[in-house]
């Protein structure tokens, strides 16, 4: 994160403001341009949104949270922020999240006290979305837009999405499982299993095992195939 030189109008220069990242560089930083911006305000730093609690949220009006959890994880992470915004209706909420988090921070958090920022925002970006909180600030940054636009690029594959039978047997091989096994699980027999996964990486222009175990493990092949991404490949 590089400091802009430009000159940020403060809406509030007594804000009071909670900064939840694991990132010891991010939490210093940003309490130190807070400081040097606006002496009045203040800043209370945490290592994990675990560490809220009621009396501080009670005091304070911004929360700068760096969500990075895995497919997993972020599901609850959701529900226990919004219930945190349900309790706590002063306090705006600036998520920094990673571009594959994007779209499902968009349909479960993004409402009129949220913004949602890269991991990789600029800290004179922060620092205006802190200190103009609730007024005209992008609620989504347009870094992470771009971000989320590249990766989509990225991620693309050249033919039609997979069919379910073929889903399902990248799935379990994804998990450890042999063809000779899925077949005996599925009822089916050994040849339509193995053209089931045949048709699988034809159909997603892969030409060998490594391959498809290395598709298996990338952001695009842990969505296609709804895997944690923890527990993806083993």
């Amino acid at each position: 994160m590089q400091e802009s030189k430009t000159r940020i109008f403060l809406r509030n220069p007594f804000c009071r403001a909670a900064v939840v990242s694991k990132r010891p560089l991010m939490r210093d930083g940003l309490q130190f341009i807070m400081a040097q911006r606006a002496p009045q305000s203040s800043v209370v730093l945490l290592s994990d949104y675990s560490e809220l609690n009621r009396e501080m949220l009670a005091k304070i009006d911004v929360v700068v949270l760096e969500l990075d959890s895995s497919l997993q994880e972020i599901f609850g992470e959701c529900e226990f922020l919004n219930s945190l915004h349900h309790q706590y209706r002063q306090i705006q909420w600036i998520i920094m999240l990673p571009a594959h988090l994007t779209n499902i921070a968009i349909e479960r958090l993004l409402n009129s006290k949220t913004s949602l920022l890269s991991l990789y925002e600029p800290m004179s970006s922060i620092i205006e979305h802190v200190f103009n909180s609730g007024g005209e600030v992008e609620r989504i940054s347009r870094l992470l837009l771009q971000e989320k636009a590249a990766q989509s690029s990225a991620t693309e594959v050249p033919s039609n999405s997979l069919t379910f039978s073929e889903r399902r047997v990248l799935r379990l091989i994804s998990k450890g499982w042999q063809l000779t096994q899925i077949a005996t699980l599925l009822e089916k027999n050994y040849k339509t299993v193995s053209a089931q996964k045949s048709s699988a990486l034809r159909r997603l222009g892969l030409k060998s095992d490594a391959e498809m175990f290395a598709w298996m493990i990338s952001e695009s092949g842990m969505q296609e195939l709804n895997l944690p991404p923890d527990n993806a490949v083993g």
